[in-house]
């Protein structure tokens, strides 16, 4: 690790750029505080500057009620027992590292390089108690401890067992009758979700499984694309259509992207000089807030915001540069991801009404968009084709017109895909909508050798009656030194 005067990437240093930033500053605080004349921070500086006052830690304790678990693996079991799937169960593989699919049904996520995902036994019959082998005991005695404020295990319907493996897994189904010929078993991710259409069950796992339960019927629940309506799969389905206790949380992990896009502004307001000195500042603003592992952190400049693979690089930071970004934070697993491109700069700053011109553009393209939603009428196609009309009204051509999911993990369907297209927008949905542009030359003209994008995203929940931004910050253009 580098020290004192060293331009190397510092842990210290971060954090005190971080501090002296303003971490946690809301978008609209720091859009009044850039018109503050411009002043770049030394580096001696920065390191002179003591550390302010911060937000405490935020400890990720389970937040979702009995009445919640009961909503959900109601919505599941009557998946289930649809014609097109009439499941007896469902399972998890540990090797689904991510277990998204046993977290929706527990709240349970072991984290990772802590032993294997959750391997989840959940019956349709709700007499039954839903079973979780979540390695040792020590995983036991915590989730038990966890779990206790939400009271979802108080009824006994979620049992938890320090048990793994294949062997253990077949000896709870056939304990619980599940081992019958003919029985049908869902495994989630075994095959056929969008990002892992191979699936994620080891191949070891899922054999002696078999053998064990010789004339058991085990069935893949993935289903990408949607083969009729909104039916994407038992738990797919159900997670999408988000109850009010999801959608609180989604609204908190909103705000802390607007809050992590205010700190970065706000570092480059005071004097930053690479663009990982932003990131730090927007990253540590989201995992201060919900205390999870921050979905994605991606800022680039000049460029999409997806071009630096959402780590944090040694680019330079100069005025006249647009910053974008990709941003969400999760809070209990939950994101959604926003957008919001500043420039870094005064308003008289060669490049800005370029930039201006744009986001005033993007603004507008995302207020006709959330007016055009009509639950359970408008498709994700229709909401596409529209976004694709009002850019041309506008004579320009845009990017990320579609939609890109919010929700737990990978569980945020619908994605940005053509096949999705065909799935009607329902209340509870969440979702992303990131529309960018890189304007016509020929009409406005930008400082440099070729126009550069510019991208602004809003988080958007599909009510009764309407649709909503879940963002609280004004769509406008924001210089970062005013």
């Amino acid at each position: 690790m580098k020290h004192g005067g060293d331009a190397g990437f510092s842990r210290r240093r971060m954090l005190q750029r971080a501090a002296a930033a303003g971490v946690g500053l809301p978008l609209a605080a720091a859009s009044a505080a850039a018109t503050a004349p411009e002043h770049a921070v030394t580096a001696a500086e920065s390191d002179a500057q003591p550390q302010v006052a911060r937000a405490a830690f935020t400890v990720p304790t389970p937040v979702f009620s009995l009445a919640e678990r009961n909503r959900r693996w109601a919505a599941v079991r009557a998946n289930m027992a649809k014609p097109q799937w009439n499941l007896d169960a469902i399972i998890t593989a540990g090797s689904d590292a991510l277990g998204n699919n046993a977290r929706y049904l527990t709240q349970i996520v072991i984290q990772k390089y802590s032993q294997s995902a959750p391997e989840l036994f959940f019956p349709r019959d709700p007499a039954r108690p839903v079973v979780a082998h979540i390695s040792g005991a020590r995983h036991v005695e915590e989730w038990t401890r966890r779990l206790r404020g939400g009271n979802w295990l108080s009824d006994g319907k979620l049992v938890l067992k320090a048990e793994s493996g294949s062997e253990a897994l077949a000896k709870l189904l056939a304990a619980e009758g599940y081992n019958r010929p003919g029985m049908r078993i869902g495994v989630a991710k075994l095959k056929g979700s969008r990002f892992d259409p191979e699936g994620l069950v080891s191949a070891t796992w899922f054999e002696r499984l078999k053998s064990a339960l010789s004339g058991v019927v085990f069935l893949p629940i993935d289903q990408f694309p949607p083969q009729a309506g909104n039916d994407t799969g038992p738990i797919e389905d159900a997670s999408m259509s988000k109850g009010p206790e999801e959608q609180d949380v989604i609204r908190k992990a909103v705000s802390l992207n607007e809050q992590g896009i205010a700190a970065a502004m706000a570092a480059a307001r005071n004097g930053a000089t690479r663009l990982a000195d932003l990131w730090w500042a927007c990253f540590e603003t989201m995992y201060r807030g919900a205390g999870e592992d921050v979905i994605r952190c991606s800022l680039g400049l000049d460029g999409g915001g997806n071009m630096t693979l959402g780590e944090p690089t040694d680019h330079p930071v100069r005025a006249g540069q647009i910053c974008n970004q990709e941003i969400s934070s999760a809070c209990q697993g939950y994101g959604s991801q926003i957008n919001h491109a500043f420039f870094v700069g005064t308003r008289a700053t060669p490049g800005y009404e370029y930039y201006h011109t744009a986001v005033e553009l993007l603004a507008k393209v995302i207020d006709r968009a959330v007016a055009f939603i009509q639950p359970g009428k408008t498709t994700y196609g229709d909401f596409l084709a529209n976004n694709e009309k009002t850019m041309k009204e506008f004579g320009e051509r845009g990017s990320g017109l579609n939609t890109h999911g919010g929700g737990l993990g990978f569980l945020s369907r619908p994605r940005q895909s053509a096949e999705d297209y065909l799935v009607v927008m329902q209340p509870g949905h969440t979702f992303d909508f990131k529309p960018a542009v890189t304007l016509d030359r020929a009409k406005t003209k930008d400082v440099g050798e070729k126009n550069r994008p510019v991208q602004v995203g809003e988080s958007i929940l599909v009510t009764e009656k309407g649709a909503v931004r879940l963002g609280t910050r004004a769509i406008v253009p924001i210089a970062t030194h005013g």
